[in-house]
C-alpha cells in the first residue's frame, strides 16, 4: 500500500527536515509559543523558507515572488 500526502502535509514534511526534527509534532512543540515560527514557500517547485509570525498565510516569497509563505502552525491547523 502507498502512502500519499497532501500538498501540505509534504511542505509540513519539508519543514520538518529543513528545521531538523524527526516529525512535525516535534517541529510543533519546538515552536508552540514563539514570536516566530518556521515558514515555507505553499507554491508547487518552491521550498523557500523563512522564519515569519506564527499566524503569516501571505508571507512574500523572495524566490517565486509570490505571497505564498505560509507558517508551519498555519499549515498544520494550529492557528
Amino acid at each position: 500500500m502507498q502512502l500519499v500526502l497532501t500538498e501540505k502535509a509534504k511542505k509540513l514534511m519539508r519543514l520538518c527536515e529543513v528545521e531538523g526534527h524527526k516529525d512535525p509534532f516535534e517541529l510543533l512543540q519546538a515552536v508552540a509559543g514563539n514570536s516566530v515560527c518556521p515558514a515555507i514557500c505553499m507554491t508547487e517547485g518552491c521550498d523557500f523558507t523563512a522564519d515569519l509570525e506564527p499566524d503569516q498565510t501571505e508571507g512574500h516569497c523572495e524566490r517565486c515572488g509570490g505571497n505564498t509563505v505560509v507558517s508551519a502552525l498555519v499549515i498544520a491547523g494550529f492557528l
